[in-house]
């Protein structure tokens, strides 16, 4: 994977952002930053299963004109490797979330969650709400109401159903890396996360497989995916206490979902929406799984849009 003092020397619209490796609890952790308004509340980006900081790199320039911005690999993705076997649960790196934000010097933060970063947002509100000013969830993981599983996405079922029993999921993803090169795996996931892979700009394409070819050098990898995506589909099953979770939460929150989303259908937004009537929300039509990905322009602008610190545009 590629590491740069400066982002922008790789593709000009990520000038600014830059590579840093911070210790966290004896955790080399590595993130993106990018420099902000130091008077303004730092946004803390959070991607999901599978993904890395690089994620949100089409955005991060934008956001950084809101207030400061960090986006870690979490333990167990990216290019952090986790300190023990299970440091990539999800109650982990929940806790992990709120260390870095210590080791940032971060009171508070508005955070960013997409996918599996989004339930990780809930569960941050959750265990620490004076810490998350601000919550931004983009097609996050929740439960799907029993009654509309009908409708999940067949296709959603059959990755994420060996990992309902413990270390089957590792067994089935090992042998799946095995079979493909790097270039299908990849290919493979543009196509089932995006609405529109062809929207996915060639720089982005080529970070996103650099960070499959890194990742099947590290044994780790394996372990982390596994171990994290265990507790994620243990959490949507026990749907109660996330669902409390969400009740609970504090924080203004703007939930954003693509129309065209395999992984978080509509019953999951439609129950979210009814549970949080007062939540704010944005439907992007003709849109997939990661709306900073596929359309940054329109996730920027929305964000700004609902932000106090916005001009109401920031991708011009």
């Amino acid at each position: 994977m590629e590491f740069h003092e400066d982002w922008g020397e790789r593709c000009g619209r990520w000038g600014g952002v830059r590579s840093e490796v911070l210790d966290v609890h004896g955790t080399r952790v590595h993130t993106l930053r990018s420099d902000g308004p130091e008077d303004r509340t730092g946004h803390l980006l959070v991607h999901g299963l599978g993904g890395a900081a690089t994620n949100w790199l089409e955005v991060m320039p934008a956001i950084a004109r809101l207030g400061p911005v960090v986006a870690p690999d979490l333990p167990g993705f990216g290019r952090t490797r986790p300190p023990r076997p299970g440091a990539s649960r999800v109650g982990v790196n929940t806790r992990f979330l709120r260390a870095l934000m210590d080791r940032l010097g971060w009171e508070r933060a508005v955070v960013h969650g997409n996918s599996m970063g989004g339930m990780l947002g809930i569960l941050l509100g959750d265990l620490a709400p004076e810490r998350v000013e601000r919550l931004v969830l983009a097609s996050p993981a929740l439960p799907s109401p029993r009654s509309e599983m009908h409708r999940t996405s067949p296709r959603t079922l059959a990755r994420f159903a060996p990992f309902v029993l413990p270390g089957l999921g590792k067994v089935v993803l090992s042998r799946m890396w095995a079979r493909t090169t790097p270039e299908q795996l990849w290919q493979e996931t543009l196509e089932f996360v995006h609405a529109d892979p062809q929207r996915v700009r060639p720089e982005f394409r080529e970070v996103g497989l650099a960070n499959v070819v890194f990742g099947r050098d590290q044994p780790w990898r394996v372990d982390g995916m596994a171990t994290a995506a265990e507790s994620l589909v243990a959490r949507l099953m026990r749907s109660g206490s996330l669902w409390r979770a969400v009740g609970e939460l504090e924080a203004p929150t703007l939930l954003l979902w693509g129309e065209e989303d395999r992984l978080v259908g509509r019953p999951v937004f439609d129950e979210a929406r009814r549970r949080r009537p007062d939540w704010d929300h944005v439907v992007f039509e003709g849109t997939g799984h990661c709306p900073q990905i596929e359309i940054p322009e329109r996730y920027v602008d929305a964000v700004a849009s609902w932000s106090p610190a916005g001009s109401g545009r920031l991708s011009a």
